[in-house]
């Protein structure tokens, strides 16, 4: 295991009472269970991720080692994968422990995410950085489609950030915009197909706001200048995850989570 990985400045066992829910243990009880599982990923409102990018194929090789060391469960590590969450497994002579457990794909810091839409139709944005968890964003609602879209405010359940080493994906868009993303970030094609950053090519286009196509006119990269964010809607259906970046719709954590368990692509109804 990369001690590179362990780029967390908070490690299980030590995070602040306020962090945990209520009933969590202290410390990561071995072997984990899902809900031991739950009180240090998505029960924990802020988390820092890791600073090195961590593909699905290699997340779901740190569960498996986390699994064959005996410390989360079977249904443990079935819930690791069902949400996209990386065990950081390292032994520094105590034997295998988990440090840490990482998500996967963020928004650079400037993204400017769609927080509000007035009446004629006018999005207002705000930087992924400043997102709080009394921030609301919008989302698809539930009766919408990508043939009709609609929006409906939702409220932030959690929060990741902390640095990235891999180069962002830069999407110069039709409509002006500019959207960075982390390669393995969800991404909404005019098809309705979800696929990651890093699968797109100049040809494809994005959904607007509005629910008109928007271009993808170039992609290049760029090395990441201040923490990548990402967060986690309080919706309870596929579309209420489903934000607005840069004028486009783009999946929160949870798609992203879903994304990577299904190994290749996820559609929303047309």
């Amino acid at each position: 295991m990369r001690p590179l990985l362990l780029a967390t400045a908070i490690l299980i066992g030590i995070w602040p009472h306020s962090a945990r829910a209520q009933s969590c243990p202290t410390t990561l009880p071995v072997p984990a269970t899902p809900t031991d599982i739950q009180c240090f990923t998505v029960n924990k409102p802020v988390a820092v991720k890791c600073a090195t990018s961590i593909s699905p194929a290699m997340c779901n090789a740190f569960n498996v080692s986390a699994l064959n060391n005996g410390l989360v469960t079977v249904p443990g590590y079935s819930y690791l994968s069902a949400i996209g969450f990386c065990a950081i497994v390292a032994d520094i002579g105590i034997g295998p422990r988990i440090f840490d457990f990482c998500p996967m794909g963020c928004f650079a810091a400037d993204a400017q995410i769609a927080s509000a839409v007035t009446s004629d139709g006018r999005a207002h944005y705000v930087a992924a950085a400043s997102v709080t968890l009394h921030s609301s964003l919008m989302s698809m609602a539930d009766e919408a489609s990508i043939g009709d879209v609609v929006l409906a405010p939702q409220s932030v359940k959690r929060m990741v950030m902390g640095p990235e080493s891999e180069p962002l994906v830069v999407f110069a868009l039709a409509n002006g915009r500019t959207l960075r993303v982390t390669s393995h970030h969800p991404m909404v094609l005019d098809s309705g197909e979800i696929i990651e950053a890093g699968q797109v090519d100049p040809k494809m286009s994005f959904v607007g706001l509005d629910g008109r196509f928007v271009k993808v006119t170039a992609i290049t990269h760029e090395k990441a200048v201040a923490d990548v964010f990402n967060f986690v809607t309080r919706g309870d259906t596929q579309l209420s995850h489903i934000i607005v970046a840069e004028g486009v719709l783009v999946g929160d954590l949870t798609i992203q989570d879903e994304l990577a368990s299904e190994e290749g692509s996820i559609g929303l109804r047309r």
